[in-house]
């Protein structure tokens, strides 16, 4: 048995490896899957591709070039995958023979491709590509020109967009991670494999996305985005194969994820803005049947870490005999996959896979086994297979030496009777080097969201708290994820009521549990949602003796018209009353004058989910007021900064934190 040496510390971050996108191959014996690990060097991320048996005897790698090696899809005779590889001209798709080894390009797109998948018969592939929404055309990188022209020019294209100015006509211009609209729309294209002649199938003013090809060959089905909120899906149209008219099939403009049952004549897919929920309708459209109505719980994953690198939208999956769908589900702090039986509408389903963790992705061969990529409280991330008797292999224990190596603490799971006589669940870690019979001070977390969802899962930033002396305390308060569709809405037109309730009551209550926990010494953090909050309470209460509120709201008014997904998303959230006044009423910064707590203030430059802006408005008023406050800019970096930022800035975050949070601990 392995000791444990030492505590977690913020450079742990590039140790990890992250395992994603499980998938197995049509004739079930084998997995490939994607493992992301950090270059410290260069401070970025590479993730290659790996295959495994599904008997967890035999694993290796397949792809050695590039550093974004992504996106498997096998052949239907399993003995080659079409991947996408960022080793040439951007990204674009590959085939490898799995016998021979032998790799072969397959396109030359100028913005690349992505979302790869194969005809029945193995004769085309199948993939996304951006068009020129105005022109109608695409672009491919010339034969004649050697890879450093093409890349000279490329810089010279880009260089001169960057530089150039913008003009837009849609509300939905700019998107986090991503930048601003370049008048790019995905479409589909069809490559024939012999001859690498392509064929463009798709055209509109339209965002193609999740296509999925009928079992027979004849059409796809895929999801379009008509410049509608991005982060809510779209409608669901079919094109043929052969080329034609696009129909639609779902016409609601909250669909994601479709998929076709074995014998072509139906589509399962997830429907409804937030609160998710399985659907099943004739594959030639018509009206749609709720599979998951008597299932209380979201479909999807909807859970909040910081361990995730690359997430898929996971596509529900059908059994070979068509009678049950497979779906992942959000629930009370877990990810598990649930099957729907497809004729008995609303009431039949069955936990397939559970225990305490969190399942981010799952592949199911359609009989006897699954694949999963999970993380658990102890572990990062990890690949399994579980046959049908529940049994499990471990494929690639990814992280298993490095968490031999450290003192993880392990969470305590509790609930507690909040407003409404609500039951709010709540975790905590207790610290690394706990003693019993001494006082900890702690550190309250709020998630982002608001409709995520804290769950049994590795986080990094509490284990780095609780390896510096604290207890971390963390609850999942009304307008989370996994508790039913009213739990998740009752936070609508509610921000910062009953919500910021159920924290502060969760805090009385785990001090009243836990006789170790200090109550007079408590500090609070939060991000985007959970910064919102942050800010919130600082204008409600002096308990804590300090707080991080990052990538934060302040200012809902400014909020409706800079942040990417407004204004939908908060239409939405405030049921609709996005007037003035009622906007006003909910942001902090209308009460800014009471904030007497030390704060930081920590926010990414290039944010456009939460713009900077709503964390510069409460810097200026705080330090106008000569309140403690200080302000920490990440450069380079977006909202996703705490999954998905540069390893270097990852650190600095997180030692940023602790330092702020432990030069204000009062003493004892």
């Amino acid at each position: 048995m392995n000791v444990k040496q030492r505590l977690v510390t913020p450079e742990d971050i590039v140790k990890f490896q992250w395992p994603s996108n499980p998938t197995i191959s049509p004739d079930g014996k084998k997995v490939v899957y994607e493992k992301t690990v950090v270059r410290t060097k260069e401070n970025d991320y590479e993730t290659h591709v790996h295959l495994a048996d599904s008997s967890g005897q035999e694993k290796r790698i397949l792809t050695t070039s590039g550093t974004s090696n992504l996106g498997p899809a096998w052949s239907p005779d399993s003995k080659a995958i079409a991947y996408l590889s960022n080793r040439e001209n951007g990204i674009q798709a590959w085939l490898l023979t799995l016998d021979s080894g032998e790799e072969k390009k397959l396109t030359r797109f100028r913005h690349g491709i992505s979302s790869l998948f194969w005809s029945p018969d193995g004769d085309y592939l199948y993939g996304l590509v951006p068009v020129h929404a105005e022109k109608s055309i695409v672009e491919t990188l010339a034969d004649d020109k050697t890879q450093q022209e093409l890349d000279e020019q490329i810089a010279q294209v880009n260089k001169a967009w960057a530089a150039g100015p913008k003009r837009y006509d849609q509300s939905y211009y700019k998107l986090d991670g991503v930048g601003f609209d370049k008048g790019l729309r995905r479409q589909l294209v069809a490559i024939h494999l012999a001859t690498g002649d392509w064929k463009l199938l798709t055209n509109g003013q339209f965002d193609a996305s999740e296509p999925v090809i009928s079992p027979d060959g004849s059409y796809i089905a895929f999801v379009a985005n008509r410049g509608e909120a991005p982060i809510y899906g779209g409608q669901i149209l079919r094109v043929p194969t052969a080329g034609g008219e696009l129909e639609t099939l779902y016409p609601e403009a909250d669909a994601k994820v479709p998929v076709y049952s074995p014998d072509g004549k139906w589509i399962a897919f997830l429907a409804n803005k937030e609160h998710k929920q399985l659907y099943v309708m004739d594959a030639t459209g018509g009206q749609a049947r709720l599979l998951s109505g008597e299932y209380p719980f979201s479909m999807g994953d909807l859970t909040f870490t910081d361990m995730y690198f690359l997430r898929y939208p996971m596509r529900p999956q059908w059994s070979r005999d068509g009678e049950w769908i497979y779906a992942l589900s959000t629930r009370e702090g877990k990810n598990e996959v649930v099957r729907f039986s497809k004729e008995q509408e609303g009431a039949s389903f069955e936990v397939v896979v559970k225990g305490n963790r969190t399942i981010f992705h799952f592949s199911y061969n359609g009989n006897d086994g699954l694949t999963i990529a999970y993380s658990s409280p102890n572990q990062p991330g990890c690949i399994a297979f579980v046959n049908s008797n529940g049994e499990e292999v471990r494929l690639d224990d990814c992280n298993e030496q490095l968490m031999s190596e450290l003192i993880v603490a392990e969470p305590e799971e509790f609930t507690f009777s909040s407003i409404d006589d609500w039951q709010i669940q709540g975790f905590l870690l207790k610290p690394a080097s706990f003693t019993p019979g001494e006082k900890y001070p702690i550190l309250l977390d709020i998630h982002g969201g608001p409709h995520s969802m804290f769950c049994y899962a590795y986080f990094h930033q509490m284990q780095v708290f609780a390896a510096q002396g604290y207890a971390v305390l963390y609850i999942n308060p009304r307008g989370s994820s996994g508790f039913g569709r009213e739990f998740s809405e009752a936070v609508h037109g509610d921000y910062g009521g009953k919500d910021h309730q159920d924290l502060l009551n969760g805090l009385t209550e785990a001090v009243r549990r836990f006789d170790f926990l200090d109550g007079s010494r408590v500090a609070i953090n939060g991000i985007s949602y959970g910064g919102f909050m942050v800010n919130w309470l600082l204008t409600k209460t002096d308990q804590f003796f300090a707080a991080i509120s990052e990538g934060c709201i302040s200012n809902w008014i400014s909020m409706y018209g800079t942040s990417d997904i407004s204004p939908v998303f908060i239409e939405q959230e405030f049921a609709g009353k996005t007037d003035m006044e009622t906007l006003w009423k909910h942001s902090p910064l209308a009460y800014v004058d009471k904030v007497r707590t030390p704060l930081l203030l920590l926010h990414s430059e290039q944010d456009l989910r939460c713009p900077i802006e709503q964390a510069e408005q409460f810097y200026i008023y705080l330090k106008r007021l000569d309140r403690e406050v200080e302000f920490l800019r990440m450069p380079d970096a977006s909202h996703g900064l705490l999954q998905i930022g540069k390893p270097a800035l990852r650190i600095a975050r997180v030692q940023a934190m602790v330092e702020f949070v432990s030069a204000r601990l009062p003493q004892v």
